[in-house]
């Protein structure tokens, strides 16, 4: 099973290049950056909780700050509860965004296959998509083909599951009514992806789950291929209106003596 993504390395340091900052600037300058950091992640991956998080820890750093330039120079209990203050700060801020890090990441890969709408916490996102009794929308679908994209150790499945969402893609920005359309023609692929995570997390090396195995494989393979035919028969489609549109252009022009027959 997949820990995070399987994204690359250098893409996941390139993203958690300012969580590793925070946890390397130990002392405030003049007050540590995890707030900064949070609220950029959290703008950026569109998590609400996240960003009133950011906000409130901005509000006791600034605290924390106010506090030790009144205090500064005399080594009073006051100064020793600003400095404790800033050293828990500290630990608790940069926890938090060690613990953000995975649902960030993954919602980093999300918007780089579509874009992402703001949500009032991963865990809330999270009930609504096991409560969902089907695949009803775009983002539920995508969402759902990246998390078993991340647990199938499969490269096959996995490079046919990144077919799906490049077509998928497509479809959506040429017409959102077709992909609707697809999303109920195809919400079967899902349930056959958890199929083959659950017989490969069984790890049972016999004749019938390997049958089986192979069986959902040529499933997948054979819907990556059907779902190609479809978003090339809508393409299909759209040239010829568009070769009729031009053709009735065309010839408008030669009847207004416009151009020459």
């Amino acid at each position: 099973m997949g820990l995070v993504t399987k994204k690359s390395i250098p893409w996941k340091i390139k993203q958690m290049g300012w969580t590793v900052l925070s946890i390397l600037l130990f002392l405030p300058l003049p007050i540590h950056i995890h707030p900064l950091v949070m609220m950029s992640q959290a703008k950026k991956a569109k998590v609400r909780s996240w960003m009133l998080t950011a906000w409130l820890l901005l509000a006791v750093e600034i605290g924390l700050f106010v506090s030790f330039v009144i205090f500064f120079g005399a080594l009073s209990q006051a100064m020793l509860l600003t400095l404790g203050g800033s050293v828990l700060s500290y630990i608790v801020g940069n926890g938090l965004l060690l613990n953000q890090a995975r649902p960030y990441l993954q919602r980093m890969e999300l918007a780089e296959v579509r874009e992402l709408y703001w949500i009032p916490s991963i865990g809330s996102q999270k009930r609504i998509e096991i409560a969902a009794p089907t695949i009803d929308t775009p983002q539920f679908f995508v969402e759902r083909l990246l998390h078993w994209r991340k647990e199938i150790n499969n490269p096959k499945i996995n490079k046919d599951i990144d077919n799906i969402l490049r077509l998928f893609q497509l479809l959506e920005k040429k017409d959102k009514r077709e992909a609707e359309k697809f999303l109920v023609r195809h919400s079967t692929i899902v349930n056959v992806l958890m199929q083959y995570d659950e017989l490969e997390n069984a790890k049972l090396n016999n004749s019938i789950t390997i049958e089986s195995k192979r069986k959902l494989e040529d499933v997948i393979r054979q819907a990556a291929i059907a779902v190609e035919q479809e978003v090339t028969n809508q393409f299909k489609m759209g040239m010829l209106d568009v070769s009729a549109e031009t053709d009735v252009y065309i010839q408008t022009l030669k009847s207004r003596n416009l151009l020459k027959e």
